[in-house]
């Protein structure tokens, strides 16, 4: 094997296999590198998507907290109104204090069926609309009260 004297391989040694196993390392370390890429390239895709579904959750989220504080405002106001005996000026775009960005119109108006028509019917119906601004659009909750006129 090794001569003690000068530290070399002895000739005794194959040569032609020592170089074979050295150019079949080469071609294992290629395919490693190439699996290794191809993992990556894998675990890249399903990082973006889990990405891009986190990022939609948080628009969801963001979207449905908006909507609940316009749905409790909106209510808020019609019980309110509710408790002044249905009486009040109507309201158009103001502020709410409690949410700053939402905006309060109430509007009342006789009570007209879509499908019917009755005549003349002593029911008056208040909506109650909150708006709000999300991701640079208008959006809007509408909240409806029918009830008998006084």
């Amino acid at each position: 094997m090794w001569d003690m004297e000068d530290m070399k391989p002895n000739s005794d040694d194959a040569s032609p296999r020592r170089a074979q196993t050295k150019s079949q390392m080469g071609a294992h370390r290629g395919f490693v590198l190439v699996e290794v890429l191809i993992a990556l390239a894998i675990l890249s895709i399903v990082l973006l998507s889990v990405i891009s579904g986190v990022t939609s959750s948080i628009y969801v989220i963001s979207g449905m907290r908006n909507y609940t504080k316009a749905m409790l405002l909106a209510r808020s106001s019609m019980n309110e109104f509710i408790l002044r005996n249905m009486r009040g000026t109507d309201l158009k775009d103001q502020p709410s204090r409690e949410y700053p960005g939402f905006y309060l119109t109430r509007v009342t108006k006789p009570f007209e069926h879509p499908m019917f028509n009755l005549g003349p019917i002593s029911a008056k119906t208040t909506d109650i609309i909150v708006t709000w601004k999300e991701r640079g659009r208008e959006r809007e909750y509408k909240l409806t009260y029918i009830y008998q006129a006084r």
